[in-house]
């Protein structure tokens, strides 16, 4: 029995490092990440073409070509970070008055049960601020963005491993 578990093993890591896998390596400070297969490396647009073959990591290679640009692009960085921070402000304040005027109406009127607008304004306040959470969580940096790069450009690299496998069986 230990026999047949142990060829077992072998065979079944021989059929895992056969195989090709695709890698990412995010590189190092002064290099640029970059895709691999059997030690050749691949072209983004070869990325591309895999990704639309296999229907698998779409949304995470634009996704990841997205904070490249804003990395490359510090005009776009810029633009994308006041937009982000304008958004931000206009919920929070708007999110933080709803919230100040509810209770102000639930202070004079109490818990009154035909004040359902009490109720509805501090959902909603409540609902503007997490928008306005979320607006502030993306407003990114340099470093940021690369780091976003080579999270999204893993997941690729997962996605089109697990297609390629799933089709070869």
């Amino acid at each position: 029995m230990k026999l047949l578990s142990t060829i077992a093993a072998v065979l079944i890591s021989i059929s895992a490092f056969s195989q090709d896998l695709i890698e990412y390596d995010k590189g190092t400070f002064l290099s640029e990440g970059a895709f691999t297969q059997n030690g050749v490396q691949l072209s983004m647009q070869q990325i591309d073409d895999l990704s639309a073959l296999h229907k698998a990591g779409r949304g995470n290679f634009r996704r990841g070509n997205r904070f490249n640009r804003m990395y490359e692009d510090g005009d776009l960085r810029i633009f994308n970070n006041g937009l982000n921070f304008l958004g931000g402000a206009a919920t929070g304040f708007v999110g933080g008055f709803t919230v100040l005027l509810s209770s102000v109406v639930y202070a004079i009127y109490g818990p009154d049960d035909t004040h359902y607008g009490v109720y509805i304004l501090g959902t909603a306040g409540t609902g503007l601020t997490a928008v306005s959470y979320k607006a502030f969580s993306r407003i990114t940096f340099p470093k940021g963005c690369l780091r976003k790069r080579d999270k999204q450009f893993y997941k690729v690299a997962d996605k089109l491993n697990q297609a390629i496998q799933s089709s070869n069986q």
